[in-house]
């Protein structure tokens, strides 16, 4: 249940802004699975192959390096979702020793 008095909710814009990321990186993040499964079964084959080369080679470095799916907002206002801070911040701290040149830690390194 959230709780408006004590919950501090941010939309997508908000979360891009206070981490400084364009809103691809925050979507890239946002599309993270790991462990995948093919909706056609674990057997593989031709629709495995075409789902696997959907993703593009962000959301292959980003799941290669082991970032855990973002999470998924608390809330829907007006259509639109919002987060809650505490669940950004546990992801963040989560994966602040996960880097790649892909959005997340410093370009630098990688």
């Amino acid at each position: 249940m959230i709780d408006i008095a004590k919950t501090s909710l941010l939309s997508a814009e908000d979360i891009c802004g206070r981490l400084s990321i364009s809103r691809s990186t925050f979507d890239r993040w946002r599309k993270i699975q790991p462990n995948a499964q093919s909706p056609f079964g674990s057997t593989g084959g031709f629709q495995t192959k075409v789902l696997r080369d959907m993703r593009s080679p962000s959301d292959v470095e980003n799941e290669k390096i082991g970032l855990s799916p973002f999470p998924e907002p608390a809330l829907n206002v007006g259509g639109s979702p919002r987060w809650d801070a505490e669940d950004v911040n546990a992801w963040l701290t989560a994966n602040k020793d996960k880097r790649n040149r892909r959005g997340f830690g410093n370009s630098s390194e990688g």
